[in-house]
């Protein structure tokens, strides 16, 4: 187990711990008397098992946070206080390879709306950022490009609740101030098929200017089946090159809410040419286990990459995935 992933589960699980306590503290000592529609949710958190105990309450310390916040912007202190939406999950993976056993990952994603500001502004904690490289395995998210920090804390708005840009200024990428602009779309083709792309341009403190392009063919094959083919590209100033990234997934549902999802992956840079950084084919089984909000991943893979002279690395990630949203 390596000193980077023992500080990070130090500082996630004190995290985690943080906010366990302050729910448990904030609800039995400072609950009002007449109960709100937000309270009344959680009144009876106490009274469960000890893992629906602890998921009650991870639930009111995010969902208590992001009402707190929304207080205040309200324009009307005579009309009832709009109650704030919080979702994201929570994933404690291991991923051995042949080579690499102790290879693990923790990833957390928190989104909150304010409908104070008519669900226009967004609240993003997380440990990765929504960019082209994203990869669900550690080993294929390319450490040359973006580094292992990859922490966000940023605020997102639209200048109308659908609207299809968006704008978002935060902290990214080690800690780097960053802004973007993002224009979304998608294209439907037929009554199986669509096209979704998004455009972005992107100012960091640190790699300067960027921009990226992301464009994924889907379709439909019969009622459980879906293939979809995507083709990613990103551009940064400090390098004066172009990551791209083209992969193919083919998802099949199965029985009790499990499914499988067959992926094949190559990226690269185009400097000094365009040339190949890593492969990737792998086959991931997920189902739901014990509730409704907690999940179990199952992913054998294999890797090649260049750092390693495209050895053949064999491995399977297991995972343990936690849902919630209010």
């Amino acid at each position: 187990m390596d000193k980077a992933f023992i500080q990070l589960w130090r500082v996630s699980f004190s995290l985690l711990l943080f906010v366990h306590l302050h729910a448990h503290k904030v609800y039995a000592d400072e609950k009002p008397p007449e109960k709100s529609t937000f309270e009344s949710r959680y009144e009876h958190c106490a009274e469960k098992e000890w893992l629906d105990d602890a998921y009650c309450y991870l639930n009111y310390g995010i969902d208590s946070t992001a009402n707190n916040i929304n207080s205040w912007f309200i324009s009307d202190e005579d009309r009832p206080l709009s109650i704030a939406t919080t979702k994201g999950r929570i994933r404690l993976g291991w991923e051995p390879r042949s080579g690499e056993l102790g290879q693990f990952d923790f990833r957390f994603r928190i989104r909150a709306k304010f409908p104070e500001l008519e669900d226009r502004v967004e609240l993003l904690l997380s440990d990765e950022e929504d960019t082209v490289d994203q990869q669900s395995l550690k080993a294929a998210q390319g450490r040359d490009i973006n580094g292992n920090d990859r922490a966000v804390l940023a605020v997102q708005f639209r200048k109308e609740k659908d609207s299809r840009m968006s704008y978002r200024v935060g902290f990214g990428r080690g800690s780097q101030v960053y802004t973007r602009a993002r224009y979304r779309d998608e294209v439907v083709l037929s009554d199986i098929s669509k096209f979704h792309y998004y455009a972005e341009a992107n100012y960091y403190s640190g790699d300067k200017f960027g921009f990226e392009l992301d464009g994924v063919f889907s379709s439909k094959i019969g009622a459980k089946q879906a293939f979809e083919l995507e083709n990613s590209f990103q551009y940064r100033d400090n390098r004066e090159d172009w990551y791209w990234r083209h992969e193919a997934r083919y998802l099949i549902l199965g029985k009790n809410e499990s499914s499988y999802l067959f992926t094949a992956m190559v990226d690269g840079l185009s400097q000094p040419n365009y040339r190949r950084e890593s492969s990737l084919i792998s086959m991931r089984y997920k189902r739901r286990i014990l509730r409704e909000w907690l999940f179990l991943e199952l992913e054998p893979y294999v890797i090649w990459l260049r750092e390693e002279d495209f050895r053949t690395s064999y491995g399977i990630a297991i995972r343990a995935e936690v849902h919630f949203s209010t």
